[in-house]
C-alpha cells in the first residue's frame, strides 16, 4: 500500500473513530461544521449519522484491511469488510474483543515490537507480521500503523497488507534456487570427478607415449647397430680374405726358399705381398671410418647434444646407418645435399629425423614389394635457414589423412609395425629442438614430399628431446 494509500486510509479510520468515540461520551464538539447549537436537536443527530455513514463507507473502501484496537488491551474498536475475508473473523466476533480473545496474532512479540516502534517513531511502515486465521492455519502480512489518542485512550490503526502469496512465490523461487544449487553442486563434483579421471587417463596416455617414444628411438639405434654389423662387414670380410690369400701365398714363399728361391719367385711374392698390404690398409682405413661416424652418430642420438656439424655429413651417416634396411626394402636412395652447409644445432635429434622421414617413405610409399626411390635434398634458403626436403615417388597419401599425418598414433599400419608416432616424433624435434617447421604434400599416385626449413643456428630457447 503506498504511502498517500495509507493515509488516506488511516485518516477516514481516524474520523470514524472520532466520531464514534465522540458519541459514546458526548463529545460531540469534535465533529467539524456542526453548530454548537443545534447540538441537541434531530438536525444534528441527521448530520451525524451522514457523516458516520460517509466515513464508514469510506472506511470499507480501502483496498488494504484496517483496523482499531486499544494499545492498552488490544481490544477490537473498528474493522473494515477486508477483515473478514483476511481473518475469518466477522466484524461482530471482533468488535468489543481484544486480539489475544481472538488468538489473531501467531507471534505475540510482534505486536510489542509493533508498538515499541510506534512509540519511539510515531508511525510504521512495512512490518512484518504473522497472524493467525481463524481456522488455525497463518498468514502473512506487511503492515503499516500509526496511533492517535481519546480521552487519555491510546489506540493504534492498522493498515494490513496480505503478502501470503507473495511469501510462498519467494519461497518457492528459493526451494527452486535451492534445487538448482545442488543439481550445480552434483553437476560439478561429476564434473570434478570426470577430470580427474581424464587428467589421469592422459598422464597415463602421456606415460605410454614417452614409452612409445623410447621404444621408438631403441628400434632406431637397433637400425644402427645393424647398419655398423652391415657396413663393418665387407671392410673386415674382405681384410680377413686377403690376410687369409697373403698367409697362404707366404707358405708357398717358404717352400720355394727351401727348394731354391728364384728372383721371380721373390718379385711375384713380393707384388703379392705389397697388394695385399694395400687392401688391407684399404678395407681397415675404411672400417676405421665407418667405426666413427658410427660412433659419433651414436653419442648424437643418445646425448642430443648441441654442436656444429656438416649437413652433408650428418646425411650420408644416416643413410649408411639405413643401407641394409634400404636394400632389404629394394629401395633407392638419392642425396643432393649441397656443400658447406654448416649448422650449429643438434645433430642427433635431425637425423632422428631423417631416419624417421626415410623409414616412413619406405614402410607407406611403396607396396607389394614395389622398388621405389627416395631422395634426399637440402640448400641455403636464405643466410639463416636451409630447406631440407625428403621426396619420394610412391603411391602417395590420400587427401582425408593429410592433415593427419603428424597426429600422435595416427596410422595406417596399425597392427603391421606401425605405431602412428614416427611422423609425431618428427613434428616435436622440427618445431621444438630444431626451431624449424616440417610440412608435409602429396598427391595420390604421385610420391610425397616432406619439407624442413629449419635454421642453421637453433635457436637458445630450444631444448633435445
Amino acid at each position: 500500500m503506498g504511502t498517500l494509500g495509507v493515509a488516506l486510509a488511516l485518516l477516514a479510520a481516524g474520523l470514524v473513530l472520532g466520531l464514534f468515540l465522540g458519541r459514546r461520551r458526548g463529545a460531540l464538539t469534535t465533529a467539524p461544521e456542526v453548530p454548537m447549537e443545534a447540538l441537541f436537536s434531530a438536525e444534528a443527530e441527521e448530520s451525524l449519522r451522514k457523516r458516520d455513514a460517509i466515513f464508514a463507507k469510506v472506511f470499507n473502501l480501502v483496498p488494504d484491511t484496517l483496523t482499531i484496537t486499544r494499545i492498552a488491551d488490544g481490544r477490537y474498536i473498528e474493522v473494515n469488510h477486508n477483515w473478514e475475508a483476511l481473518s475469518g473473523f466477522m466484524r461482530e466476533e471482533a468488535i468489543g474483543h481484544t486480539s489475544a480473545e481472538l488468538d489473531i496474532w501467531a507471534i505475540p512479540e510482534q505486536r510489542s515490537q509493533l508498538i515499541g516502534i510506534l512509540q519511539r517513531e510515531g508511525e510504521v511502515r512495512d512490518f512484518d507480521v504473522t497472524f493467525k486465521h481463524k481456522q488455525g492455519h497463518q498468514f502473512y502480512t506487511k503492515v503499516s500503523a500509526s496511533t492517535f489518542e481519546s480521552d487519555g485512550e491510546k489506540y493504534m490503526m492498522l493498515a494490513v497488507k496480505d503478502i501470503t502469496a507473495q511469501r510462498a512465490a519467494e519461497q518457492a523461487i528459493r526451494d527452486i534456487n535451492q534445487q538448482l544449487e545442488e543439481r550445480v553442486q552434483r553437476r560439478t563434483l561429476k564434473l570434478e570427478q570426470a577430470n580427474a579421471e581424464l587428467a589421469q587417463a592422459l598422464e597415463t596416455l602421456h606415460r605410454a607415449q614417452d614409452e612409445l617414444v623410447r621404444s621408438e628411438k631403441m628400434a632406431a639405434l637397433g637400425a644402427l647397430v645393424a647398419g655398423v654389423a652391415h657396413e663393418l662387414n665387407t671392410p673386415i670380410g674382405n681384410s680377413l680374405t686377403v690376410a687369409t690369400t697373403l698367409e697362404h701365398r707366404l707358405q708357398e714363399f717358404e717352400g720355394q726358399i727351401k727348394v731354391g728361391l728364384r728372383r721371380s719367385d721373390l718379385d711375384h711374392c713380393m707384388a703379392d705381398a705389397q697388394f695385399a698390404t694395400e687392401v688391407l690398409v684399404r678395407n681397415l682405413m675404411r672400417a676405421g671410418d665407418l667405426v666413427r661416424s658410427f660412433k659419433q652418430v651414436a653419442v648424437d642420438r643418445a646425448s642430443s647434444q648441441r654442436r656444429q656439424f656438416n649437413l652433408q655429413d650428418i646425411v650420408s651417416e644416416i643413410v649408411i646407418t639405413l643401407s641394409p634396411v634400404i636394400s632389404r626394402s629394394g629401395c633407392e636412395v638419392q642425396m643432393d645435399i649441397a656443400s658447406g652447409l654448416e649448422l650449429d644445432s643438434y645433430p642427433g635429434p635431425l637425423g632422428q629425423v631423417l631416419d624417421n622421414l626415410i623409414n616412413n617413405a619406405m614402410t607407406h610409399a611403396f607396396v607389394d614389394g614395389q622398388r621405389g626411390r627416395i631422395e634426399v635434398h637440402a640448400h641455403d634458403l636464405n643466410a639463416d635457414e636451409v630447406q631440407i626436403e625428403v621426396r619420394d615417388n610412391g603411391v602417395g597419401i590420400p587427401a582425408d589423412h593429410l592433415k593427419r599425418v603428424f597426429d600422435p598414433f595416427f596410422t595406417t599400419r596399425l597392427g603391421q609395425g606401425g605405431s602412428g608416432l614416427g611422423l609425431h616424433i618428427v613434428h616435436n624435434i622440427v618445431t621444438e629442438v630444431l626451431g624449424g617447421h616440417v610440412d608435409v604434400s602429396s598427391q595420390p599416385g604421385a610420391g610425397t614430399v616432406f619439407t624442413l626449413r629449419v635454421p642453421l643456428r637453433a635457436p637458445a630457447s630450444a631444448q633435445p628431446a
